[in-house]
């Protein structure tokens, strides 16, 4: 089981790793790791194996039908109960024109994961931009993304602006108007 804290960091980054492009030859694949613990302490960090776990769970809860691939409707459902879900420390889901952004950037990254364009995400299609986003972020390449990294990530990607009040800064990661 996550903790609850490192739940949304998890999400915020398989979020920001599907709603943000990699650049071409940007993350490095990680070198050989040594073995990490299954499970950390509760100081924010979280290992590559629980990500993959975290991916795998939500991919799981959005292939209704499971058959192994999540498609553009079952995508669409999915999306719709996070876009309508009310982040801690928020009082109210996104507004209309929030939503649709959210949408908008959602439909573009699932056309940018299917690589194969069958109109459907497999899991390995699923899994790879998170896990990249993950490997870039985690700088000492030792399987832990660290509050530090995390920090650091974030900065970098948001040009050190701080972050509203439902995510990152204008401009950011997440696109303009988020």
């Amino acid at each position: 089981m996550v903790h609850p804290r490192n739940r949304a960091l998890i999400a915020m980054t398989v979020a920001l790793a599907l709603a943000t492009p990699l650049v071409a030859g940007s993350a490095k694949p990680a070198p050989a790791r040594k073995p990490v613990p299954a499970r950390l302490p509760g100081d924010g960090s979280v290992t590559r194996a629980q990500m993959q776990a975290e991916v795998k769970q939500a991919f799981s809860r959005a292939d209704t039908n499971h058959d192994g691939f999540m498609s553009r409707a079952e995508f669409a459902v999915r999306m719709g109960v996070v876009i309508n879900h009310v982040p801690a420390g928020l009082t109210a889901p996104p507004t209309k024109a929030q939503a649709q952004r959210m949408l908008d950037a959602a439909n573009a990254a699932f056309n940018d994961v299917d690589a194969n364009h069958d109109g459907k995400l497999s899991l390995a299609e699923a899994m790879h931009r998170p896990l990249a986003a993950f490997d870039a972020m985690d700088s000492n390449h030792d399987g832990i993304l660290t509050l530090a990294e995390k920090r650091a990530a974030y900065e970098a990607a948001s040009g050190g602006g701080q972050p509203g009040p439902a995510g990152p800064p204008v401009g950011g990661p997440a696109g303009p108007g988020r």
